[in-house]
C-alpha cells in the first residue's frame, strides 16, 4: 500500500514537473475571447398551440377560416376552394394579413395538386383584365404553394371584380391548361372581416 503511494506520489511530483517544463517552453497563449462574442440568448414569447380549423364565418363563396391556439386572437385567413369543370375540387386560396413593405399590401397562398408543372407558373386573370404569372415556391405533402403578394392595384381588382381564372398546368399533359374559377362574390365582407379579426 505504501509503495502504490509512493508511486502516485512520485508519477503527481512528475506529471507537474513535466507540465511545467512545458509551460515554460510553450508560446504566449492566444488572448482569451472577447465575451461580446457569445450570445446570452433571447428570451421568446410562448408559441402558440396550434389546434384545429374552425370557420368563423361565411361571406358568400369565402370562408373566414381560423385555426384554435392558446393566444387572446386566433390567426385567420380568407379561404375559398377551387373546383374544376367536372366539380372536382383542385385548389385552395388562402388569403393572409401581412406586415406590408409599402408595396405588398396582402398575401396569398395557392395551393395546387403535387401533379402541377411548376415551370408554367400559376396564373391569374381577373375578369377581362391583364394576366399576372406566379411562380411555385415549394411543394409539401399536401401540394405546391405559390405565394402571391398582392399590391393596392390587385387589391381594387379584387374588391370590385366578378370572378377570377387561375390556371394550372399538369405536369402529366405540358400541352394542356386547367382553368379553375375564383369567385369574388363576397371577397370584399369576407376580407373586412379578416383585417378586423
Amino acid at each position: 500500500m505504501f509503495f502504490l503511494k509512493s508511486f502516485f506520489f512520485t508519477a503527481l511530483i512528475l506529471f507537474f514537473s513535466e507540465t511545467y517544463v512545458l509551460a515554460q517552453s510553450a508560446p504566449t497563449p492566444e488572448p482569451l475571447l472577447s465575451a461580446e462574442t457569445f450570445s446570452t440568448g433571447t428570451i421568446l414569447q410562448d408559441l402558440p398551440i396550434l389546434d384545429t380549423y374552425y370557420d368563423k364565418g361565411k361571406f358568400e363563396d369565402w370562408t373566414l377560416r381560423c385555426v384554435k391556439t392558446n393566444r387572446p386572437v386566433d390567426p385567420c385567413q380568407l379561404f375559398q376552394l377551387m373546383y374544376n369543370a367536372d366539380g372536382t375540387p383542385v385548389a385552395e386560396f388562402n388569403l393572409n394579413v401581412i406586415k406590408s413593405n409599402g408595396t405588398v399590401v396582402a398575401g396569398a397562398n395557392v395551393i395546387t395538386p403535387l401533379e402541377t408543372l411548376l415551370t408554367a407558373q400559376l396564373i391569374i386573370r381577373i375578369d377581362e383584365k391583364k394576366a399576372k404569372a406566379y411562380p411555385f415556391l415549394f411543394c409539401l405533402k399536401m401540394g405546391c404553394v405559390a405565394r402571391i403578394g398582392l399590391t393596392t392595384n390587385d387589391m381594387e381588382s379584387y374588391h370590385t371584380g366578378n370572378q377570377a381564372t387561375v390556371t394550372m398546368v399538369p405536369a402529366g399533359a405540358p400541352g394542356q391548361q386547367e382553368n379553375l374559377i375564383l369567385s369574388l362574390a363576397g371577397f370584399t365582407a369576407g376580407h373586412k372581416a379578416l383585417i378586423g379579426n
